[in-house]
């Protein structure tokens, strides 16, 4: 309520003040680093082999989080991550011919322009005897 008086008059006006939230705050996750455990090179596609949460202080769109691994560190899309953070094995595993990940997953609020984060996912693949012995 905002009240304007002189000597011999007042009025009286309700003011109602929105505020709009600026997309000042970029996707956090509480480290930079997560150790999964050892996985085996034969877990079955589906498999979740860690979950990854990360949080923005914004609003609305400027808050909400969209998850992503960055192509360049998992060239063959061995994983894929949801929107619910978790990182699941996309495609069967060969330890023979990756034997450690690390997966950058990314987290892009919707606000315009998007503001990221990031975290490294590292992922040890543990052999198993799949393969014949040759001369």
């Amino acid at each position: 309520t905002i009240t304007v008086e002189d000597l011999d008059f007042s009025s009286v006006a309700v003011c109602l003040i929105e505020v709009e939230d600026s997309n000042d705050h970029s996707p956090a996750f509480l480290s930079q680093f997560i150790q999964t455990n050892p996985v085996f090179e034969d877990v079955p596609v589906g498999t979740t082999v860690t979950t990854v949460r990360a949080t923005d202080r914004d609003s609305d769109l400027n808050g909400k989080i969209i998850y992503s691994i960055k192509s360049d560190s998992d060239p063959l899309r061995q994983f894929v991550v949801d929107q619910f953070g978790h990182v699941v094995v996309a495609n069967a595993l060969d330890r023979e011919a990756i034997q450690k990940y690390a997966l950058i997953v990314q987290a892009s609020d919707q606000g315009t322009p998007a503001r990221t984060g990031s975290v490294t996912v590292l992922i040890d693949l543990l052999d198993i005897n799949d393969n014949g012995p040759r001369f």
